[in-house]
């Protein structure tokens, strides 16, 4: 007879390996397609997952939130990149930024011109 937390055990193991796969994903994407030595630990990671006993519950949730946090670094990591070669970095003074959107700033009475 299955164990009542069969099901849940077969649940927590695709939610691993679907993050594995996201991880593997990220990470192509910042190597430009080429497997690194992070991307094939990942590669072994999901291999080890997915020889595990189902019924291991605390292990496959260990491994779900470190690669979950692992994941949800890697995806940040991307949009900070995306955000930072869009606008730039370092701060803008008050006036760039307003031109940036499309505004100008008043004219200060008296204020060279």
């Amino acid at each position: 007879m299955l164990s009542p937390y069969a099901n849940s055990a077969v649940l927590a193991s695709r939610a691993v390996k679907q993050t594995y796969k996201a991880l593997v994903t990220e990470l192509h994407a910042i190597h430009n397609g080429k497997l690194s030595e992070t991307t094939r630990r990942v590669y072994n990671e999901v291999q080890e997952v997915s020889r595990l006993d189902s019924t291991d519950l605390n292990v496959l949730n260990k491994r779900f939130a470190d690669a979950n946090n692992y994941l949800t670094l890697l995806k940040n990591l991307r949009v900070q990149q995306e955000l930072i070669a869009k606008y730039g970095k370092g701060e803008l003074s008050t006036e760039q930024a307003a031109n940036k959107v499309g505004l100008a700033l008043p004219k200060t009475p008296g204020g060279d011109e």
